[in-house]
């Protein structure tokens, strides 16, 4: 496996001749920050680095040393052989394209949404001096013209290894692992004039390469450094030996994760006895009855018992490992299912604490997702909503009985956060400018599913749009009209073990049979431009 990226420290772009603008670019800095770079992020960090005038940089942070194409982790976490080609180096990322190669006609997740009607980047980089950095670290807070971080060691240290900077102690291990933890070690910020916002969502614990796997505290694990390469191929492993350790699996959450965990083990392992376990009466309910049926009879041959319309009431400990003791799951409808592992596969949670800690009336307290414009600027508070045209039965399918998310702490109620936002008598003053922040993916509240290829293509309209605010600021002149993002039609694929898939999308529900154990997750490489080089890297 290669060594972790080699950053160059972050310092100023060198200056360009000619007379200023006079415009007010913010910080000054002619820098653009692009925080994650998963499927939205690394999308935009791309159109970025190829169309940013000269004097300007760009700054790429992400907490991984590799892109973790989280789609193929559940079938990687039962069949940890192909786990290297989940993790993709970003060495090569924002280098010019090799000819010929892949990267710009690679989708991201088939099946893709079709691209917005747009028009090209409106700057084409000159031959120069890339000064653009790429910076593995763990952010830490956030304002509206800089971002602050840590940079993450790339090897931590057992206590009384050494005291250097950057060192994770034992005893510190497992916050280590945490959504957004603290390294010891200097804090770096940088200012910026344009940020894009795309730090996702927390996977749940099953496949969450964040949170250490049972076991993760034996001997030689303080040498995996959180968010590298290795560390994630080890938690794959630990994953599957757990799985298959189990001969009863209880499997709670029905969605595309919960109901692909089920179909591979059981394949894999027939003589398991798998139950997958919903809350609602209906799988997939986004998508038409048709998908819920495909899944259903493709459950049911597996032999899968299936549980629909039940909710957990009371957990056990220490649910996802098998450690002797029997696990004991209860129901609202009073039934008590017993497993040797239970997979929790019940949702995602936004990484949205640095944006509500800097501007909290961004947050919908509805999605607990950073608000949006459609061009994917952030905005400071609640968005007016176009005339609906849902009718009575789109209403009430959107009606929840249950309890709305937390808002962020500085906001004494839903209440306060929209008169703030809304300018009330706290005044428009205390939310500041957000026009140059964007957001894109899983954290942002769009009106589109949360996947892949919608990170993608929000992402590229972000980037477009950040382009033609700068060409307006090197320019000295208004800014022209920006994109718009669509929404289009919810799309997914779904897998039902190593061959069968079930496909929505605009042209409606589709059984297919023609899958391969690995799930092609090469086919991601080349749009990293990382094909040439070997799996282990």
């Amino acid at each position: 496996m290669s060594a972790p990226i080699s950053i160059t420290p972050l310092s100023p772009p060198e200056s360009v001749a000619g007379p200023s603008s006079g415009r007010s670019r913010g910080s000054g800095s002619k820098t653009v920050a692009v925080l994650g770079a998963s499927y939205g992020g690394a999308r935009a960090a791309k159109l970025l680095s190829q169309g940013l005038p000269e004097g300007w940089r760009l700054v790429v942070i992400d907490r991984n040393s590799h892109m973790n194409h989280v789609y193929v982790f559940p079938r990687f976490t039962v069949i940890p052989t192909h786990a290297p080609k989940a993790y993709i180096p970003y060495v090569n990322h924002l280098e010019r394209e090799h000819p010929g190669s892949a990267s710009s006609k690679t989708p991201l997740t088939p099946p893709s949404t079709p691209p917005p009607t747009s028009g090209s980047l409106p700057f084409t980089r000159k031959e120069m001096h890339d000064p653009h950095t790429w910076v593995q670290g763990m952010i830490t807070s956030l304002t509206p013209r800089s971002v602050t971080f840590r940079r993450i060691p790339s090897a931590p240290t057992r206590r009384g290894s050494g005291s250097e900077s950057g060192s994770i102690t034992a005893s510190a291990s497992s916050a280590a692992w945490n959504e957004f933890t603290s390294f010891e070690g200097e804090e770096e910020t940088i200012q910026f004039d344009y940020a894009l916002y795309a730090l996702g969502a927390g996977l749940p614990d099953p496949v969450n390469v964040w949170k250490p796997a049972y076991g993760a505290d034996s001997p030689g694990d303080f040498e995996l450094s959180p968010g590298s390469k290795r560390c994630g191929v080890r938690f794959m492993e630990k994953q599957a030996a757990q799985m298959e350790m189990a001969k009863r699996i209880l499997i709670v959450g029905a969605g595309a994760l919960g109901i692909q965990y089920a179909t591979d083990l059981k394949e894999i392992y027939p003589e398991k006895d798998i139950t997958l376990l919903h809350s609602r009466l209906r799988l997939m309910s986004l998508y038409p009855i048709e998908m819920h049926v495909a899944i259903v009879e493709n459950l049911e041959k597996l032999g899968i018992h299936v549980v629909l319309g039940e909710r957990v009431v009371t957990w056990p400990d220490n649910p996802g490992c098998v450690d002797g003791e029997e696990k004991h799951v209860t129901t609202d409808k009073g039934r008590d299912f017993k497993a040797d592992l239970v997979l929790v596969c019940t949702g995602q949670k936004p990484h949205v604490s640095l944006m509500a800690a800097m501007s909290p009336s961004s947050i919908s307290p509805l999605t607990n997702r950073i608000r949006v414009l459609p061009t994917m600027q952030i905005s400071p508070g609640p968005i007016r909503p176009a005339v609906t045209r849902a009718n009575t039965v789109e209403r009430l399918g959107a009606l929840s009985l249950h309890a709305l998310p937390t808002p962020p702490s500085s906001a004494s109620s839903i209440e306060d956060l929209d008169r703030k936002a809304s300018g009330g008598q706290e005044g428009e003053a205390e939310h500041p400018d957000m026009s140059h922040f964007f957001a894109v993916g899983d954290c942002a509240e769009t009106g589109a599913i949360q996947a892949g290829h919608t990170a993608y293509w929000q992402a590229e309209v972000a980037a477009r749009n950040i382009l033609r605010m700068i060409r307006a600021d090197e320019e000295d002149k208004e800014v022209e009209e920006l994109e718009e993002y669509k929404v289009s039609v919810p799309s997914i694929k779904v897998t039902l073990g190593m061959k069968t898939a079930v496909v929505a999308n605009a042209e409606g529900v589709q059984v297919k049979h023609d899958g391969v154990e690995d799930l092609q997750a090469l086919i991601m490489w080349p749009g990293f431009q990382a094909d040439h080089m070997d799996v282990h890297a």
